[in-house]
């Protein structure tokens, strides 16, 4: 069975394989979004999502460490690994205390702000593409990719804030005054996301041509976009939590 699931919190896919292992599907691997299943007994495996050092790689000491646990590794992807262990060898916990689950969250954290790099440096070149371009429809499509770019950039700030969030908890449970508390109480708001994907998607509709009807749903759509950014921006800055 392959299921397609898109996820930037480790804690929700790991949630995610667990529930699907309760219910009698083993991950088995994992492409593109793309998640393979097999049948198995239901609750036979627990899965962790684990972050490593590289790219589609782990050492041969964390290799040999997860083997004498009775862990298997099941894939890699990116920065990630996935892990299953056979329930009935017991609880399958990787960071048991805290100093260890603050390495693991920075880790987490520093892979989403390189991807956010990385994001930005698209939105520049798409920002550039633009530029030189004199045709207005032509002009449209690299401004769309911008705004595509840009939500997922929002996206994936708002999993930092939660990240940002869980290190403070952390660190207060063993007296370290958190010193980033500016992304954790103001998480960019959803609606903001939202209003700029809709704003790319339209910018994207080649134009009306000669159909009223065709121009007033484009225009109308853009009038929504556009008040879903304003009302985003307006909550971000508030630093209302949804």
């Amino acid at each position: 069975m392959v299921k397609f699931k898109l996820f930037i919190n480790k804690d929700e896919e790991t949630e995610y394989l667990n529930e699907m292992a309760r219910k009698g599907y083993a991950m088995t691997g994992f492409a593109l979004g793309f998640y393979t299943f097999e049948s198995c007994r239901p609750g036979e495996y627990i899965y962790q999502v684990d972050i490593t050092e590289g790219l589609f790689r782990v050492s041969g000491d964390y290799r040999d460490f997860m083997r004498e646990m009775g862990v298997e590794i099941v894939c890699l992807w990116g920065p990630w690994v996935i892990l299953r262990k056979r329930a009935k060898e017991g609880p399958f916990v990787l960071y048991t205390d805290v100093e260890s689950s603050i390495e693991h969250y920075q880790k987490i954290k520093k892979a989403l702000k390189i991807v956010v790099i990385l994001e930005i440096a698209c939105i520049l070149l798409e920002a550039i593409s633009a530029a030189g371009m004199t045709d207005r429809e032509s002009v449209m499509l690299p401004l769309a990719g911008c705004c595509l770019l840009a939500a997922i950039v929002i996206f994936i700030v708002r999993e930092i804030c939660r990240v940002n969030a869980i290190l403070a908890e952390l660190r207060a449970r063993i007296g370290q005054e958190e010193t980033n508390r500016c992304l954790g109480s103001r998480s960019p708001s959803m609606i903001l996301c939202l209003g700029i994907t809709l704003n790319g998607i339209c910018l994207a509709i080649p134009e009306p041509g000669g159909s009223a009807l065709y121009g007033f749903a484009k225009g109308a759509l853009q009038g929504i976009a556009l008040i879903l950014m304003g009302a985003g921006i307006a909550i971000t800055v508030m630093g209302r939590r949804e």
